[in-house]
């Protein structure tokens, strides 16, 4: 019997669903070649993505008193692997049928739906009631009938042509920045009972308030509180405190009572600060965002001490009231540049205007060797704060130059990084040292790298807003790409996948199992600098070691995670 000479396997991508003819050509050792050619058939087996919108909130038409609601309204972005339009359908609602669904929907044929839209009317609204809710699942269709559907709320409300002897009123408003910004993602509560969260445009209402009821409405939002939040913030604050610069605005006062005692202080400073270096998770006795009610009016010059309203009340409440707006201020945040929603960049400020740059000694070291690093700076700048990437390094301490230890955040040792924010009297020279002990042999350069992994590299000059790098004998190490190890590792529930990249652009992040199989592969477009990819268990059927990789059109990295029952 003859021995095939080898086999070379391929892969073709981006190939459409349809008959494809292969041809296979085999050689053995005494060079005979058979030729083979046969039909293989290409399917699109994948389900679509489906992304359906948060719930949306629509009113019948005074004229009719129907409204017509598509599906299509509904798509927040749906899509599939193969080209073509997905076609947008409901599926029944799991809370009260329309009656444009009457006799024309085959409940049974929830895997095929064909309702495109339907229409509300003033007989599906309940007596007494000014609204109605249903919660609808939304079925997206390819071309090769593949279907998924996502599930969300339709609130129609009412006008008076369906119910002239209302029984219920509406309470509503917008919460935004001083800057009229609409502000996401806020909790608003009405008497304690009832929430509702404000999406991209900032609005809230409530439909069923009980006529003359007292009611009281409450917003909050209590997260990310580094959003908006720079060691610029505490410059200014600085400059405010001194007398120097004032903050002209009572929500900027606000904002710079970091720690919610009524005054400004330089204990506000400390405790923005440690936000900023990642030391405390949130600002001492108080949360990341206040809201102002927008009639209040301020009446002394320290706003920040005044008992100023943050809750609206009605008594009595005899008809809509449909303007209770609130003012949302971002903790910590004095120069506007919080994003309020997802619309927002998360780098209000703009572009940079050059670098201030480190300057350190490039070195070899030996594994088990203790050694100083001074970093020095020439130009001179009101403030500057960045995070500082090591590996195959042990920290030991910092030593304080310009920049003291305060100045320093060392709450994520464990994964390899240091925090620093500084402001205040620039002097050129040596900046601050810090002692490592190294773990392998290895160039300093390859150990150390500055980036906003954590706390964004900026500084502050006379030109605005600046970069941070470092420069090893002169020559200037980039922000380049970098892959980091997930946290936590191992994993059970989610982890956090890192990486930062010198540009924005489009990138894949794979992961695979010890085989080579590919469990996951997510391609998309990601910001200049760091970002952060959450991977749930549920999302890769193994356990055990798996490798994820980063690639981009010119650089891949490849590291090694473990995934725990």
């Amino acid at each position: 019997e003859d021995d095939a000479v080898g086999v070379i396997a391929t892969t073709v991508q981006n190939v459409l669903p349809g008959v494809y003819q292969v041809t296979y050509t085999v050689t053995d050792n005494c060079g005979n070649t058979t030729i083979v050619e046969i039909d293989v058939t290409v399917r699109d087996c994948k389900l679509p993505t489906p992304y359906c919108a948060d719930g949306i909130v629509i009113v019948t038409m005074p004229t009719t008193g129907t409204v017509e609601i598509w599906a299509n309204d509904l798509d927040l972005g749906s899509f599939d692997n193969c080209p073509g339009p997905l076609k947008a359908t409901f599926g029944l609602p799991t809370a009260g049928v329309p009656t444009s669904f009457q006799g024309g929907y085959n409940a049974a044929a929830a895997q095929s739906p064909a309702i495109d839209g339907i229409t509300v009317t003033c007989a599906d609204i309940p007596a007494g009631q000014n609204f109605v809710t249903y919660t609808v699942d939304v079925y997206f269709t390819d071309a090769a009938g593949n279907f998924d559907f996502c599930t969300t709320i339709i609130r129609v409300q009412s006008n008076a042509t369906c119910n002239d002897n209302q029984v219920a009123v509406a309470v509503g408003g917008a919460v935004t920045s001083e800057d009229d910004n609409p502000v996401q993602d806020v909790d608003v509560n009405l008497n304690g009972s009832s929430s509702m969260m404000t999406a991209n445009d900032g609005m809230y209402d409530f439909n069923s308030v009980p006529m003359n009821s007292d009611v009281s409405i409450v917003p909050s939002r209590d997260d990310n509180p580094t959003n908006g939040v720079t060691t610029f913030d505490i410059v200014l604050i600085s400059k405010h405190i001194l007398g120097t610069q004032e903050l002209d605005s009572p929500y900027k006062r606000i904002a710079a009572d970091a720690n919610a005692s009524g005054n400004i202080s330089t204990l506000d400073l400390v405790d923005i600060r440690k936000v900023i270096l990642y030391i405390n998770d949130n600002f001492t006795n108080n949360s990341s965002y206040r809201f102002v009610d927008a009639a209040y009016t301020f009446s002394t010059a320290t706003p920040e001490g005044e008992d100023f309203a943050e809750v609206i009340n009605y008594n009595n409440i005899a008809a809509d009231q449909m303007t209770g707006d609130f003012v949302a201020v971002k903790v910590g945040d004095v120069n506007g540049t919080a994003a309020m929603n997802n619309l927002m960049s998360d780098d209000a400020e703009g572009r940079t205007n050059g670098a201030y740059t480190f300057n350190v000694a490039d070195r070899a070291v030996q594994a088990g060797e203790t050694f100083t690093v001074a970093f020095d700076a020439a130009e001179l700048v009101a403030g500057y704060q960045f995070t500082l990437n090591f590996n195959e390094l042990e920290f030991v301490s910092v030593e304080g130059a310009v920049a003291t230890e305060e100045n320093f955040g060392t709450t994520l040792l464990n994964k390899g990084v240091i925090t620093a924010s500084w402001n205040g009297q620039a002097v050129a020279g040596t900046q601050f040292e810090m002692t490592f002990t190294a773990k392998a042999d290895a160039q300093l350069s390859e150990l150390l790298a500055i980036n906003s992994r954590y706390t964004n590299a900026e500084a502050y000059g006379d030109n605005g807003r600046m970069d941070v790098a470092i420069a090893f004998n002169g020559t200037v190490k980039a922000n380049g790409f970098e892959l980091y190890q997930n946290q936590p590792n191992p994993f059970a529930g989610t982890t956090l996948i890192g990486f930062n990249l010198p540009e924005a652009g489009q990138a894949t992040l794979s992961i695979s199992d010890v085989s080579g199989k590919q469990l996951l592969n997510n391609t998309a477009n990601f910001a200049k600098g760091y970002n952060e990819v959450s991977i749930s268990a549920d999302q890769l059927p193994a356990t055990g070691v798996l490798y994820y990789t980063l690639k981009t059109e010119n650089q891949t990295a490849t590291k090694r995670m473990v995934i725990v029952e």
